[in-house]
């Protein structure tokens, strides 16, 4: 039978990404996020599961995730990255078990439906499907964030009309950029600074038959010349508020700017990096812990 490595910790929301990515470019096949922890409601946390193949350096990636941790408790402090690493192993069927039990079809507002790739399209549905490898935890639509984000497009595209042209900034899994195409907007620009992200990004625009329309990019935000009547960016918020100036630079007079991955006792300070009366506040998405919120530029 075959088995597999399965690397686990539990670490602050905050560093969920870059605990991931950082599994990921270790060569890991795929990497869960889930299981918050009910009894941290200031501090909550989430369980990362990354899945190597059995021949994999096991206790050498632990000491490397162990090390990596170390390095960004240096770099935030204010971050409990203190967790044990857990190691174990894992029978075929129960890897594969947990994989997919993990990454059902999600209905997300009134218009997708999110796919793995193993699901077939539901035969009676006027969803639009989104297919989304979960092989890389970079977004699938299961986390609070990127549901968020899907339903404010939806809604703006469905008051406003799809825009001509949109940035989806920190792209990821690209799946934000896929439901802007479905909706009709013509030149959507995916930025991300880790080209592992873009690289799964463009499996998941092939996988969706998305040719064109989509530009990947690793070119910074603050290099851009182009304003957009739409910006999406589900970042961290710490990384939104120091991207508050080019942001209202590449945000169109009139347009409108989704900000997300913000914890809620996080909202208030980057309520006040985007305020009146450059900003006006369209609405405001609560889920679980997080906020996402919709501002128009005026």
């Amino acid at each position: 039978m075959e088995r597999w490595l399965c690397l686990s910790v539990t670490v602050p929301h905050e560093a969920v990404d870059a605990v991931s990515n950082f599994l990921a470019e270790r060569g890991s096949l795929g990497v869960i996020e889930g299981e918050h922890d009910p009894a941290a409601p200031q501090s909550p946390t989430t369980t990362v599961r990354a899945f190597f193949t059995a021949d994999s350096p096991g206790p050498a990636l632990r000491s490397a995730l162990r090390r990596y941790l170390d390095q960004l408790a240096q770099l935030f402090p204010h971050l409990d990255l203190s967790q044990p690493v857990r190691l174990s192993t894992l029978g075929s069927r129960a890897w594969q078990d947990r994989w997919r039990e993990h990454f059902q079809p999600l209905e997300v507002g009134s218009r997708f439906v999110v796919l793995p790739p193993w699901e077939t399209a539901p035969t009676r549905t006027q969803r639009d499907c989104l297919v989304i490898n979960p092989s890389m935890a970079f977004g699938t639509g299961h986390h609070a964030t990127t549901r968020s984000c899907l339903e404010a497009v939806e809604a703006l595209c469905l008051a406003h009309g799809a825009p001509s042209r949109a940035l989806d900034l920190g792209t990821g899994s690209g799946i934000l950029s896929i439901a802007l195409a479905r909706l009709g907007c013509p030149d959507i620009w995916a930025l991300d600074t880790d080209p592992v992200a873009l690289d799964e990004a463009r499996k998941n625009l092939a996988a969706n038959r998305i040719t064109s329309g989509v530009r990947l990019s690793v070119q910074p935000l603050e290099s851009l010349s182009l304003t957009f009547p739409l910006i999406v960016a589900n970042l961290f918020a710490r990384t939104l508020i120091e991207l508050a100036a080019p942001l209202t630079r590449a945000t169109m007079p009139g347009g409108h700017l989704i900000l997300s991955g913000i914890q809620t006792q996080q909202a208030a300070d980057v309520d006040a990096a985007f305020p009146a009366p450059v900003w006006r506040e369209q609405s405001r998405l609560v889920a679980d812990e997080w906020v996402s919120l919709v501002r128009q530029r005026v």
